[in-house]
């Protein structure tokens, strides 16, 4: 398990479909000559191990950052956990923000982690557009927990943003393959999705939700996701024949 998945393991993020209209929403980390050649390759070769050495360094260095500041998160405190708190010291070191540790350290695995953090804390404070940037650095994640996550929280603020066909589309990018851990619930999230943007006169999102609700049921889990894709499909007027 990689570190960053430990840390995943503890700090599950939500990523919330809104149950305020009230039947609709349910639950809802991119020679010329042959002695030169020779010469390239080898060039070539230590330049990658430098790196993959530094991006180790780094990568270690934003795991540290990232514990000092959790805390703050973890507690709700999120305007702290994305600024940093100047005025504490842990070890010696500086207790930076979640938004400096993205920028200094984004092309790493814990530095995606902490633009997951950074992303949700400013969902949390309810500024989704500020979001959005953040959650699309941890989508190209190599760590494909951390992508589905940013992919989810994309959906997210574009569900709050009343994009709903967009956000659908992304949960559907999340769910990953029908045996994976989020499918079912990232499914229902799309399906849902489709369901707000048929409200609004789209047929082919009616058709698009329908399509994914009778897909949940049949894969027939037991889960609490095919009651629900039941309801969805009642309330879009589908019957089985």
């Amino acid at each position: 398990m990689s570190e960053t998945e430990k840390m995943i393991e503890t700090n599950e993020t939500d990523w919330n479909v809104r149950e305020a209209e009230q039947e609709q929403d349910v639950l809802i980390g991119k020679i010329k000559k042959i002695g030169f050649a020779l010469i390239t390759v080898l060039a070539i070769g230590l330049g990658y191990y430098f790196y993959t050495g530094m991006q180790e360094t780094n990568n270690e260095e934003a795991m540290t950052a990232l514990s000092r500041i959790s805390s703050y998160y973890e507690t709700g405190q999120f305007q702290k956990a994305l600024d940093g708190d100047p005025s504490r010291s842990i070890r010696g070191g500086k207790v930076i923000g979640l938004k400096a540790i993205v920028s200094e350290y984004g092309g790493t695995s814990a530095g995606s982690f902490a633009a997951l953090y950074a992303g949700t804390s400013l969902m949390n404070l309810g500024k989704f557009s500020e979001a959005m940037p953040y959650f699309e650095t941890a989508s190209g994640s190599a760590d494909e927990t951390v992508s589905a996550g940013g992919k989810a929280g994309m959906a997210a603020c574009k569900e709050e943003m009343n994009s709903y066909e967009e956000a659908a589309s992304l949960y559907e990018a999340a769910a990953g393959p029908k045996d994976g851990p989020m499918y079912e619930r990232y499914t229902l999230f799309a399906a849902l999705n489709y369901e707000k943007a048929s409200a609004g006169g789209s047929g082919s999102a009616k058709e698009k939700a329908i399509t994914l609700l009778k897909g949940l049921v049949a894969k027939n889990s037991g889960s609490e996701y095919t009651t629900e894709a039941k309801m969805g499909l009642a309330r879009l007027g589908w019957h089985e024949n």
